[in-house]
């Protein structure tokens, strides 16, 4: 055999034992579709929380109920070293016909699985374990009772989706936004584009400016200015950038024209002023003249 021939089929060997391992990992291993039951899966073991430990768990559920709407997968991450983490992601439609659960095995290891908490399931789940000098393996997956002690951390919801297209990070609940965030969040550039109209309509020719009388009252009854939400509203519903914006836009232009009429006031009192200064001394010259005169 040649060394081309032998390259050649090295390089094959190579390609095929790769395109193997992808579908292997690919597949999933355990399907369940089933009625009021309520049963249990084991989807791999971690071992005990330590130095050495490196091994760290992949479990990925598809389905959910038997609606065709549960289209989504979720992923679990888990693993244990500096203290059992998982995280959780779903793409698709997010589903609650199943949860994850730890439990401390009696030989020392933790043991992960799936459980089913709805009736009318229908899912199919593939878990794959990392380290321990073994590679990446695809575990078999085990319908069993859970054994020993319930260990299962509160699960980090990374980003969770559902049917509508509704995004949530850190939270299990976009409360119907299109993208919910459970905590900070920064950007170096963000445009909202209103479905309102932008409030430069204050600076028409018609538009009915109120007294700031009228404002007076109600800010003494209300203790915030008007069409303004309150500090209980905010509390409960949050702040609509978009909508503050343009109030806040609102508000400036209604302060501008107050500071404008204010400012005209001033200046007609001026002129005003200006001529009663004006007669005042001539009222001075004449009463001088008088004076003089009675001397």
């Amino acid at each position: 055999m040649n060394k081309k021939s032998l390259l050649f089929k090295s390089v094959l060997l190579l390609i095929v034992l790769i395109t193997l391992s992808g579908l292997a990992h690919a597949q999933y291993s355990y399907e369940y579709v089933g009625g009021t039951a309520r049963p249990t899966f084991l989807v791999g073991s971690l071992p005990p929380d330590n130095d050495s430990n490196d091994s760290k768990l992949q479990i990925d559920v598809f389905g959910g109920g038997w609606g065709s709407n549960n289209t989504g997968v979720t992923t679990y991450y888990v693993g244990n070293r500096g203290g059992l983490v998982i995280h959780q992601v779903t793409n698709g439609n997010a589903c609650g016909n199943f949860t994850i659960k730890a439990y401390a095995n009696p030989n020392g290891n933790t043991d992960i699985y799936i459980v089913n908490t709805t009736d009318w399931s229908a899912y199919s789940i593939k878990s794959c374990k990392l380290g321990n000098g073994g590679g990446s393996q695809l575990q078999s997956i085990v319908q069993q009772a859970p054994v020993g002690t319930d260990v299962t951390p509160a699960v980090l919801p990374v980003m969770i989706t559902d049917a509508n297209g509704n995004i949530a990070l850190n939270t299990y609940d976009s409360k119907g936004y299109k993208f919910a965030v459970n905590g900070s969040a920064i950007a170096t550039s963000m445009t909202v584009k209103l479905n309102s109209a932008w409030p430069d309509y204050v600076f028409k020719k018609d538009y009915q400016l109120p007294s700031l009388q009228d404002v007076k009252t109600y800010i003494d009854q209300n203790q915030h200015l008007p069409e303004t939400p309150s500090a209980q509203q905010i509390a409960k519903d949050g702040l609509n950038l978009g909508e503050m914006n343009k109030l806040q836009m609102k508000k400036i232009e209604e302060l501008t024209l107050y500071l404008i009429e204010k400012d005209t006031e001033i200046n007609e009192q001026k002129v005003t002023n200006n001529k009663l200064q004006e007669q005042i001394n001539q009222l001075n010259k004449k009463l001088e003249l008088l004076i003089n005169k009675i001397k």
